[in-house]
């Protein structure tokens, strides 16, 4: 089992030889358990240190990696032929549309199914794993290493 607080950050747009150079542990869960050819896909991958009521992602209804025009999102550009795939840790999950994600399992999407975050309801670490087929957004040629990795808060509750 990997321990997510002894990771990166984690990686933005990174081809899987990235994986495997900053994030040994991570590269071998995927190796083993990944149902796709690896090397056709962009690495995101997120590391997060959660408080009760932190989002890890957006936490409204939203869709990834949907084209924009001029400020708007292009629905008619998609390729949902092609899939993105999603793995987290564990709670908090993500939610489809069509029901919760499991966790530490793959589950396939595309860029027309909208999800969302849930908060978290505990203090933990959470990995979260994005893979998206390389003709959908190709990878980085440099620059992969996440820095930090951002919360979302609900602004109506949130205190300091």
């Amino acid at each position: 089992m990997i321990d997510w607080s002894k990771q990166h950050c984690g990686l933005h747009q990174a081809p899987f030889y990235a994986v495997r150079e900053h994030m040994s542990e991570v590269h071998q869960m995927i190796l083993d358990t990944f149902p796709d050819d690896v090397d056709k896909f962009t690495w995101d991958i997120k590391v997060h240190m959660l408080m009760p009521g932190q989002y890890p992602c957006i936490p409204n209804w939203h869709t990834d990696f949907v084209p924009r025009l001029c400020g708007l999102q292009r629905f008619d550009l998609c390729k949902p032929e092609l899939p993105m795939y999603l793995w987290v840790s564990g709670a908090p999950l993500t939610q489809f549309k069509h029901g919760f994600v499991q966790a530490q399992q793959w589950i396939r999407f595309t860029q027309l199914d909208e999800h969302r975050g849930l908060p978290a309801s505990d203090f933990l670490w959470r990995g979260f794993i994005r893979a998206t087929h390389y003709l959908i957004q190709p990878p980085k040629t440099e620059n992969w290493l996440r820095r930090h990795s951002q919360v979302y808060l609900n602004a109506e509750t949130y205190q300091w």
